[in-house]
């Protein structure tokens, strides 16, 4: 294929309108995510809060990791009123953007010197309130999707979430270094009501009942009716705890490849983990100063990532989802040998720019097709319940992956260090090469 007819096939596939929708719930997820994490570490630092408090202010989101406790509700159940106003969807998203409101304003109350209790409640409640966002934004990503679309789908999804996280930290740095934190908050707290309008803008996802739900339901009903608690409310409670809790879970275990599906979303980026929470360290220790590596890794850098999710989207829609998770993480892996080459050759802005592009663009690519393999094995009756359930396997992952990353780099040396990280997406590349169809391994091609 003439490069003229990739480009133009490209510009296609981005350009549809129910393809663009996706940007605005990636940006609407993407907004409240480093307030409660970078930013507010920032914050902390510049009001001298040690750096044992910082660490633990870590633990607070601990809501966000356990958002699959309460997503089979927030999927399954109307919330009172505003579900029949504007459907089940917006209702628990109108909610959670209510309660990102409460949470960025309490923040913009306190102050870290004098209401150092107040700021972590409400750091928590952002926390749980973001959690319960991305639930009830899920079923837009998936909504009247093809599977040949789940890359492009992917891609502008992290193109939005990307340009959210972008907005949110110059906004929020530059109106704090003007005006101070607290109104740079208090601003942040009503750019909510931005990312409400984005959801009026698209429409209500359909929801879904096929057999197996139909099954399960009449499950429910069975369990509701043999039941003979003496309290109403409990047979209700132990009712729904089956129905939208067990159900998602158990219909998920009942797969033959779970093992594979679950050691692959915890391992698939583990290499990726280890060389981002190295590579900051690593640069600074090569003597590159705060202004260079904001200027590359930081503005550079992001939009080498955007670059690279968009090109991962359409790889996806080419070549199908595990062959494109299998060949970009190849690429992947040798990218990261950039670090290698740039530990020899030291402080030389030219050679880190090349670093931080090779890096990127190959990082956003496998960030893509691994979203888009996460749209492919979720039920598509329990999709948010099980998309949170794996990702807080991939959570898990990435804490253990990164905590260790320190003690191999002051073990190994820096060029040791580049040199065998790359090995960890060793184990992730041979699952896969597992995972893809005997035809696939012989010849290459993906039906």
């Amino acid at each position: 294929m003439k490069l003229t007819a990739i480009v133009n096939d490209v510009v296609k596939t981005y350009l549809r309108a129910d393809i663009g929708a996706r940007f605005f719930v990636g940006f609407t997820c993407g907004v409240p995510f480093l307030l409660r994490l970078t930013i507010l570490d920032l914050w902390l630092k510049e009001c001298g809060v040690s750096n044992t408090v910082i660490g633990l202010f870590t633990l607070l989101q601990w809501p966000f990791v356990l958002k699959f406790l309460w997503a089979p509700f927030i999927e399954k159940i109307d919330f009172p009123i505003l579900a029949k106003i504007f459907g089940r969807r917006r209702g628990w998203a109108l909610v959670s953007q209510m309660l990102l409101f409460v949470g960025l304003s309490g923040m913009a109350t306190a102050t870290p010197q004098t209401s150092l209790t107040s700021l972590m409640i409400y750091v928590s409640v952002v926390a749980f309130a973001d959690g319960c966002q991305d639930m009830s934004l899920y079923a837009y990503q998936l909504d009247k999707a093809k599977a040949r679309m789940f890359g492009p789908i992917a891609g502008v999804f992290i193109f939005g979430y990307k340009t959210g996280m972008f907005f949110s930290k110059s906004i929020t740095l530059y109106l704090a270094h003007y005006f101070g934190w607290n109104f740079a908050y208090a601003s942040m707290a009503f750019s909510i009501f931005l990312c409400t309008f984005f959801i009026f803008c698209v429409e209500e996802p359909a929801i879904r009942t096929t057999a197996d739900i139909e099954r399960i339901e009449k499950m429910v009903k069975s369990y509701e009716d043999n039941e003979h608690s003496r309290f109403g409310i409990v047979r209700l409670m132990k009712a729904t705890i089956l129905g939208c809790l067990v159900c998602p879970f158990k219909i998920f275990l009942q797969r033959k490849d779970r093992g594979q599906i679950l050691s692959l979303v915890v391992l698939y980026r583990a290499g990726d983990r280890i060389v981002q929470k190295m590579a900051k360290p690593f640069y600074v220790d090569l003597g590159f100063s705060k202004l260079e590596i904001a200027n590359v890794v930081q503005v550079f850098g992001a939009f080498a990532v955007l670059l690279g999710g968009l090109v991962g989207g359409y790889l996806v829609k080419k070549l199908g989802v595990k062959k494109s998770m299998y060949w970009a993480g190849v690429i992947h892996t040798l990218g990261c040998f950039a670090y290698v080459i740039l530990s020899q050759i030291g402080h030389n802005i030219t050679a880190l720019y090349l670093t931080v592009f090779v890096e990127n663009v190959t990082g956003g690519a496998i960030a893509t097709a691994f979203m888009a393999f996460l749209y492919s094995i979720c039920n598509s009756n329990y999709p948010a319940t099980q998309y949170a359930l794996l990702w807080a396997f991939y959570e898990l992952g990435g804490i253990l992956f990164r905590s260790l990353s320190g003690l191999m780099a002051d073990a190994l040396g820096w060029t040791n260090f580049f040199l065998f990280a790359p090995l960890a997406f060793v184990p992730s590349l041979i699952i896969l090469r597992r995972m893809l169809p005997r035809h696939v391994q012989k010849n290459g091609r993906l039906d």
